[in-house]
Protein backbone atom coordinates (compact mmCIF):
# COMPACT_ATOMS: atom_id res chain seq x y z
CA UNK A 1 0.00 0.00 0.00
CA UNK A 2 1.34 3.54 -0.80
CA UNK A 3 2.01 5.78 2.79
CA UNK A 4 1.29 9.38 2.46
CA UNK A 5 3.28 11.41 4.25
CA UNK A 6 1.67 14.98 5.24
CA UNK A 7 3.52 17.65 6.73
CA UNK A 8 2.16 21.01 8.08
CA UNK A 9 4.84 24.02 8.49
CA UNK A 10 3.75 26.98 10.97
CA UNK A 11 6.98 29.70 9.46
CA UNK A 12 8.29 31.28 12.32
CA UNK A 13 8.29 35.48 12.28
CA UNK A 14 11.64 36.05 11.66
CA UNK A 15 12.56 32.95 8.99
CA UNK A 16 13.48 35.05 5.95
CA UNK A 17 12.16 34.51 2.26
CA UNK A 18 15.63 32.93 1.65
CA UNK A 19 14.87 30.60 4.24
CA UNK A 20 11.80 29.03 3.20
CA UNK A 21 12.67 28.93 -0.25
CA UNK A 22 15.85 26.96 0.37
CA UNK A 23 13.41 24.99 2.75
CA UNK A 24 10.88 24.07 0.27
CA UNK A 25 13.35 23.51 -2.67
CA UNK A 26 15.26 20.44 -0.18
CA UNK A 27 11.46 19.24 0.48
CA UNK A 28 11.37 19.22 -3.44
CA UNK A 29 14.52 17.37 -3.82
CA UNK A 30 13.50 14.42 -2.01
CA UNK A 31 11.77 12.43 -4.92
CA UNK A 32 14.89 12.36 -6.48
CA UNK A 33 17.36 11.70 -3.60
CA UNK A 34 15.77 9.13 -1.44
CA UNK A 35 14.69 5.58 -3.34
CA UNK A 36 10.38 4.82 -2.88
CA UNK A 37 9.71 8.32 -2.88
CA UNK A 38 7.25 8.61 -5.85
CA UNK A 39 5.95 12.04 -5.48
CA UNK A 40 6.53 15.61 -3.60
CA UNK A 41 4.20 18.01 -3.29
CA UNK A 42 4.35 21.19 -1.73
CA UNK A 43 2.26 24.53 -1.98
CA UNK A 44 1.82 27.79 0.65
CA UNK A 45 -1.44 27.70 2.76
CA UNK A 46 -4.04 29.86 0.45
CA UNK A 47 -6.23 31.00 3.61
CA UNK A 48 -6.11 31.60 6.79
CA UNK A 49 -8.21 29.09 8.52
CA UNK A 50 -5.00 27.77 10.30
CA UNK A 51 -1.78 28.82 11.39
CA UNK A 52 0.29 26.90 8.93
CA UNK A 53 1.82 27.89 6.20
CA UNK A 54 2.59 25.48 3.97
CA UNK A 55 1.85 21.86 3.36
CA UNK A 56 3.50 18.95 1.72
CA UNK A 57 2.38 15.54 0.86
CA UNK A 58 5.22 13.39 0.10
CA UNK A 59 3.87 9.97 -1.75
CA UNK A 60 5.74 6.75 -0.78
CA UNK A 61 5.85 3.21 -2.30
CA UNK A 62 5.35 1.68 0.94
CA UNK A 63 6.04 0.96 5.40
CA UNK A 64 10.18 0.04 3.93
CA UNK A 65 10.56 3.77 2.41
CA UNK A 66 8.45 4.96 5.41
CA UNK A 67 11.15 3.42 8.10
CA UNK A 68 14.28 4.42 5.66
CA UNK A 69 12.59 8.14 4.95
CA UNK A 70 13.58 9.72 8.42
CA UNK A 71 17.11 8.31 8.60
CA UNK A 72 17.83 9.03 5.04
CA UNK A 73 20.90 11.68 5.20
CA UNK A 74 18.81 13.83 2.48
CA UNK A 75 15.69 13.95 4.99
CA UNK A 76 18.34 14.99 7.63
CA UNK A 77 19.86 18.16 5.60
CA UNK A 78 15.81 19.44 4.54
CA UNK A 79 15.48 18.95 8.76
CA UNK A 80 18.20 21.17 8.66
CA UNK A 81 16.86 23.40 6.77
CA UNK A 82 13.52 23.69 8.25
CA UNK A 83 15.03 24.20 11.56
CA UNK A 84 15.11 28.38 11.04
CA UNK A 85 12.16 28.21 9.39
CA UNK A 86 9.63 25.97 11.43
CA UNK A 87 8.26 27.16 14.19
CA UNK A 88 6.07 24.52 14.46
CA UNK A 89 5.46 21.10 11.88
CA UNK A 90 2.57 18.91 12.39
CA UNK A 91 3.52 15.25 10.79
CA UNK A 92 0.94 11.98 9.72
CA UNK A 93 1.51 9.51 7.80
CA UNK A 94 -1.50 7.39 6.37
CA UNK A 95 -1.47 4.27 4.04
CA UNK A 96 -3.81 4.46 1.07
Amino acid sequence: MTIEHIVLLEKKDDATDEQTLAAVAGIKSLKEKIPGVMQVKISDNITDRAPYSHGAIITMQGRETLAEYGPHPAHQEVLQLLQPVAANLVVVDIEI
